[in-house]
C-alpha cells in the first residue's frame, strides 16, 4: 500500500451523488517507473547481458527524444541500448537490411523500430513491410503481431487501468470502456485484451466524431488518436476513469476536469514513462 501511495497523487476532490467526497487521483507514471526499474535491475543481474537494437528516423524529433529516454532507462538497469539513426528517405530495402542484420546478431535480444510521426509517415504498406521482417523472438514491442507480446504502449495502458480499478475498488466486469484510436500497436491490442473482461468495449477510429455522445456512458475512456484536446468535460461521464495516451500533447482538455474525473493518467507523466518500462519488461519476460 505504501508503494501504491507513491504512484498516486490526490488532487482536488469531487462529490458523488450521495454527497460522499471522492478524491480525484492522478497517476504518477514517473514514480511507478522508478519503483519498477529497481525491481527489473535485480532481475537483469541474474541474466546474461541483454541488449536492444532501436531504429529511429532522425527527422522525427519527438521520437528521437523518446528513444534517448528509452536508452537511458535501459542502461540504468544494465541493459544495452543501441540507437541506429536513419533518414526517413532511406530506401525500404536498406532499412530492412539494417533490421535483418540485427536479427542475426547474437548480442541483440530485442528489436524496436520507432514509428515516425504522421507528418513523416510515408504510408501503411511501407511500415508493414519494414516491421514484418523483425524476428518475432526479438519483437519486444509487438510490432509484427506474430508473437504473444503485447505492444509496450498497450501493456502500459492495461497496467494503468488495473491500478485504477484496484485503487477505486471497482469490478472490471461491470465497466463500459471506450477506446479511441485504432492504432495497431495501441487501440486495437488494448481492445482485444479487454474484450470479454469488461461489461462492454467499444473501439473507434476515424469515425470518432460520430460517437462523442456515447462517451457520456463510458466508465473508462482510453484515448490514443493523436488529436490534441479531443475530449472536453462536456463529453464525459461523472466519475470517469481517463487514460490519456496522447503524444506529445494531451488529448483531454483539462478545463473543468478536476470536478469530474475519478482517476486520470495524464500527459505528460502517465502512459509515456510506463511504456518505456513495459518495453523493458517485455524484453526480460522474453528471456527470463
Amino acid at each position: 500500500m505504501d508503494q501504491m501511495r507513491k504512484i498516486l497523487r490526490l488532487s482536488k476532490t469531487l462529490l458523488d451523488r450521495t454527497g460522499t467526497i471522492i478524491p480525484m487521483i492522478i497517476f504518477d507514471g514517473n514514480a511507478e517507473v522508478t519503483r519498477r526499474k529497481t525491481l527489473l535491475a535485480e532481475k537483469v543481474k541474474k541474466l546474461p547481458q541483454l541488449s536492444i537494437y532501436s531504429l529511429v528516423f532522425q527527422e522525427d524529433v519527438p521520437s528521437t527524444i523518446y528513444a534517448h529516454l528509452k536508452k537511458k532507462d535501459a542502461e540504468s538497469i544494465g541493459v544495452g541500448y543501441e540507437l541506429d539513426m536513419l533518414p526517413i528517405a532511406t530506401p525500404a530495402k536498406e532499412i530492412i537490411q539494417h533490421i535483418t542484420q540485427a536479427n542475426a546478431r547474437a548480442d541483440i535480444q530485442g528489436i524496436i523500430v520507432q514509428k515516425p510521426g504522421k507528418h513523416l509517415f510515408p504510408f501503411q504498406e511501407w511500415w508493414s513491410q519494414i516491421v514484418s521482417v523483425i524476428d518475432p523472438k526479438k519483437d519486444v514491442d509487438g510490432l509484427t503481431g506474430k508473437g504473444a507480446v503485447v505492444p509496450a504502449t498497450a501493456r502500459a495502458i492495461l497496467e494503468i487501468l488495473d491500478t485504477a480499478v484496484k485503487t477505486l475498488k471497482l469490478d472490471l466486469k461491470k465497466l463500459n470502456i471506450v477506446v479511441l484510436g485504432r492504432s495497431d500497436i495501441v487501440g486495437v491490442p488494448v481492445a482485444k485484451v479487454l474484450e470479454g473482461k469488461a461489461r462492454s468495449v467499444l473501439l473507434y477510429g476515424k469515425d470518432i466524431a460520430d460517437h462523442m455522445d456515447e462517451l457520456k456512458h463510458a466508465d473508462v475512456v482510453i484515448t490514443a488518436t493523436g488529436q490534441t484536446h479531443l475530449l472536453h468535460a462536456a463529453n464525459l461521464k461523472y466519475g470517469v476513469i481517463i487514460i490519456d495516451a496522447g503524444s506529445p500533447k494531451p488529448e483531454v482538455d483539462p478545463a473543468g476536469l478536476e470536478h469530474l474525473i475519478a482517476f486520470l493518467s495524464p500527459v505528460p507523466g502517465g502512459v509515456g514513462p510506463m511504456t518505456r518500462v513495459c518495453l523493458l519488461q517485455n524484453l526480460i519476460d522474453g528471456v527470463g
